[in-house]
């Protein structure tokens, strides 16, 4: 039970820093997913190249999450927040809403290596962190108009907004990963 109530006091600071509305708490927040990744890619590469490609109960496997939030970062940073109209990589990967994911530059059949989109990732959290580092209070409230190409989201959104569905989107797809992970370990351990 202790362990329990441990791990809720855990998760509420987690995501009250998700929630952060300045420059200095954003950077928190970022400091804490880079941080939360990096351990959780260390147990992946104890696994099998194969398991990695694994999906547990239908869900994505831990190479998709990390295409997935490559595409996260490609649509709120890269179209929204920079005005990039050609902002996608073709190993991006969104859900069953997205119906024509060739049109955006996608190609849903790529199959990277756990190496190739972790640099991807790793260049993808780059762009992020440098954003935040340099956000002032006024950029934060600036109205991102995406650009007008196909692509996600079309709508206007503040950059803080962006930054937001961002660091949502990773922390969610993290704990994500950990259960499935969890599960691929059990399933190593016994074979």
């Amino acid at each position: 039970m202790e362990s329990r109530n441990a791990e809720r006091v855990r998760l509420r600071v987690e995501r009250d820093k998700l929630k952060a509305t300045d420059p200095a708490g954003l950077a928190d927040a970022w400091s804490m997913i880079e941080d939360l990744w990096v351990g959780t890619v260390a147990r992946a590469r104890k696994l099998p190249d194969a398991a990695l490609h694994e999906q547990v109960a239908g869900q994505w496997s831990f190479i998709q999450t990390n295409r997935h939030l490559v595409l996260v970062t490609d649509c709120w940073l890269r179209r929204t927040v920079k005005g990039i109209a050609q902002a996608y990589h073709p190993w991006g990967l969104g859900g069953s809403w997205l119906t024509s994911p060739r049109r955006w530059g996608i190609d849903p059949e790529a199959d990277p290596s756990l190496d190739q989109i972790l640099a991807l990732r790793r260049e993808r959290m780059d762009e992020v962190r440098d954003v935040i580092t340099g956000a002032t209070a006024a950029e934060l409230e600036r109205n991102c108009i995406p650009p007008d190409s196909p692509g996600h989201p079309s709508t206007e959104h503040t950059v803080l907004e962006c930054l937001h569905v961002i660091l949502k989107e990773e922390w969610q797809h993290h704990r994500y990963a950990v259960r499935d992970l969890q599960v691929l370990e059990g399933v190593r351990d016994t074979s």
